[in-house]
């Protein structure tokens, strides 16, 4: 009898294979393996906050900050009555005369660590493993030769908005996407774009990468 492997090890074979066949690529400088850029999925990253509301909630809410806090994700604002107040914070408001969304009044949030990979390596700050999400996989880089916001990258991004959005997927990801490739060299570049309906704008502007930065490598992986 033949070897028999099931469609999911053929699959995980394959991919293996292909993922090899990158690392030896005779066009990529010896040595170095070509970079990478994570793209988490929703909820797949640190989002931070800083208050200057002019209500609350509840009494026990913040109304002010003096400096940006994490808002996700951090699990003392998970608690019981606390948790209306990180509702408050982290909801959108939809405008329906210009169809967009906006922050709630006297809350600005922003993403921390564009191009590092610490704010989707761990969802809590205080790297606890519950909030874990892809440290293991940049470890795992890491002890391939990969080094931490230089061939091995995050596009963190504000995951409750649309990637058409002015502020969106898109035009964050797309100077990452062109300053890994072009500042470490490489081929042409290489994308993993799986098609998905939140992820189609990502994929137009990996298209159009591809054509204005093309003497560059770049291995590109999406979570969703």
């Amino acid at each position: 009898m033949g070897l028999r492997l099931c469609p999911y090890s053929a699959a995980l074979l394959l991919g293996g294979l292909l993922f090899l066949l990158l690392l030896v690529d005779p066009a990529l400088p010896v040595g170095r393996p070509p970079p990478v850029v994570l793209v988490p999925g929703d909820l797949g990253n640190q989002l931070e906050a800083k208050l200057d509301k002019p209500t609350v909630v509840h009494y026990l809410c913040s109304k002010r900050t003096d400096s940006y806090f994490t808002l996700w994700l951090n699990l003392e604002l998970l608690l019981p009555v606390i948790i209306d107040c990180w509702i408050d914070n982290i909801r959108l408001v939809y405008n329906r005369t210009s169809r967009a969304t906006q922050f709630p009044d006297g809350v600005d949030v922003r993403v921390p660590g564009f191009g590092e990979t610490f704010s989707l390596e761990f969802l809590d700050p205080s790297r606890s493993s519950v909030g874990s999400y892809f440290h293991t996989m940049v470890e795992s880089l890491v002890g391939w030769g990969y080094t931490r916001g230089e061939d091995v990258r995050g596009a963190p991004y504000d995951w409750r908005r649309a990637p058409t959005a002015a502020t969106g997927l898109e035009e964050q990801v797309y100077p990452c996407l062109c300053g890994t490739g072009c500042a470490l060299g490489g081929r042409g570049q290489d994308f993993a774009c799986p098609g998905l309906r939140s992820h189609e704008p990502l994929c137009q502007a990996s298209e159009e990468l591809s054509s204005s930065c093309h003497q560059h490598c770049l291995t590109y992986l999406l979570d969703n």
